[in-house]
């Protein structure tokens, strides 16, 4: 029953119903389309406020899991990614899609995995805060190296990832030092499903003819997704087998490792290149949005138990 549960998800129910609406009614794109960048912004904003307060006060301690983050997310995962659509993507507007998935920082639903998991939750959020921060450097330096014979001024895609990068961080900042996230953690996931309808509807319905007519794009681009994680997971167990790592470190690299925040490279995409250069982004969500559920199905969520590495962290 837990295991239906799983795939029956409101989340994963919500990307369905999001992403069908915006293939057969994408009539409403315009308006959803306005909205994405503050969908992005408020959904990115209430989740971070899962970062306990005081966090950033002891940089020095979160350097070792920020630097791992970086290299995980970006020289690993972002590089694979590249890799891939190197020699297999010719279109240059899907090219630009593909760029953009590998530079974004990893998804925060590694959070709520990670506690399921039993990931170290310091080296969790040192991480993610690492490459949130390591974006607003490396979205840039990607579009330098493989955009700079794209007519686009790369100082708008800084602009934007300052914006749906910095400031989420910084509100959520201001919310926890203030104690208004207790105010608005009760309305949590109501605002996460109203953003995530936003972003995925507005994905969907600019790319709804391509999905309509299957475009032989699809299984190709979905077929680097699937590549790359798999080329991270036998890594990581393969790493974790031989030096017996222990499950709250190994799942640490698995998760940094594998997941990107999708809607993220979206929103971008379709903002500053149009709806083509969209489409990968979706594809690779829908890929996460099956790798996550097998993940919540192998370790489903344990309400009110802590796992021994929240027991033993101080945050």
């Amino acid at each position: 029953m837990m295991r239906l549960w799983m795939i029956f998800s409101p989340a994963n129910l919500l990307f369905l119903a999001a992403a069908a609406g915006g293939i057969l009614l994408p009539q409403a794109l315009f308006a959803a389309q306005a909205l994405i960048l503050p969908a992005l912004i408020l959904m990115l904003t209430v989740t971070l406020l899962r970062f306990p307060r005081g966090f950033f006060r002891h940089p020095a301690a979160l350097l070792p899991g920020a630097l791992w983050g970086n290299f995980l997310n970006y020289m690993i995962l972002g590089n694979l990614i590249i890799l891939g659509s190197l020699f297999h993507i010719r279109d240059e507007t899907l090219w630009i899609g593909m760029v953009l998935v590998a530079a974004v920082p990893p998804a925060v639903i590694a959070i709520p995995l990670g506690k399921n998991i039993g990931t170290a939750p310091l080296r969790l959020f040192s991480g993610l805060a690492g490459a949130h921060a390591g974006a607003l450097l490396i979205i840039p330096l990607i579009g330098l190296a493989f955009l700079k014979y794209i007519p686009i001024g790369i100082d708008k895609i800084f602009l934007l990832a300052l914006g749906l990068i910095a400031l989420p961080l910084l509100l959520s900042r201001l919310a926890v030092d203030r104690d208004l996230d207790a105010g608005v953690e009760k309305y949590e996931s109501a605002v996460t499903n109203v953003c995530y309808t936003v972003i995925f509807y507005s994905l969907s319905a600019a790319n709804a003819e391509a999905i309509r007519n299957w475009s032989a794009q699809i299984p190709l681009i979905a077929a680097i997704a699937l590549g790359s994680l798999a080329v991270v997971i036998a890594a990581v167990i393969a790493v974790a087998r031989l030096t017996g790592m222990p499950r709250e470190r190994w799942s640490f690299f698995l998760l940094l490792g594998s997941l990107k925040n999708y809607g993220l490279a979206g929103g971008i995409a379709l903002w500053i290149f149009g709806a083509e250069a969209a489409l990968p982004a979706l594809i690779f969500s829908a890929v996460m949005l099956v790798y996550t559920t097998v993940l919540k199905m192998i370790w489903p969520p344990r309400p009110g138990i802590q796992t021994p590495a929240e027991r033993e962290s101080k945050i």
